[in-house]
Order: structure tokens, then sequence, then C-alpha cells
């Protein structure tokens, strides 16, 4: 016999738990971002736009740093 967690048995739990999460999603005001970020002035736009490509690239880059780091460090 099997005590453990079944999907079966369960199933309410698993719906509440996909509200939870998925919620947010289905209520645009909740998730809407910032009105001030791409309204208004073109240079805030462009600010932005270079920003989030910064925030993008500066996990790859460190990375890379790294491993460039440990390849001279070890050869």
């Amino acid at each position: 016999m099997n005590r453990g967690w079944s999907a079966a048995k369960n199933w309410k739990l698993i719906v509440r738990l996909a509200a939870v999460i998925a919620g947010p999603a289905l209520l645009p005001t909740v998730t809407s971002a910032c009105p001030a970020c791409m309204v208004g002035d073109p240079k805030t736009a462009g600010t932005y736009l270079g920003m989030t490509l910064i925030m993008s690239a500066l996990p790859i880059l460190l990375a890379c740093g790294l491993g460039y780091w440990l390849w001279r460090r070890h050869s």
C-alpha cells in the first residue's frame, strides 16, 4: 500500500497551487510594468533598453571572465 504523495489523490491541492502560481499572470494590473519606462522621452526608452542589455550581458561576461581566469591560472 502506497501512502506517499499521489497526484490523483491530491488534485485539489495541485489545482490550488496552479491558481496561486498562474494567478498573477492573469491579472494585468498586478503584472504590468512601470508606465514611465517606455512613455515620454525617447531618451528614457533608450536608457531603459541600454540598461536591459547591460544587465543581460553581465552574468555571461562574469562567467566567461571566471572561466578565462581559471584557464590562465591552471595552464
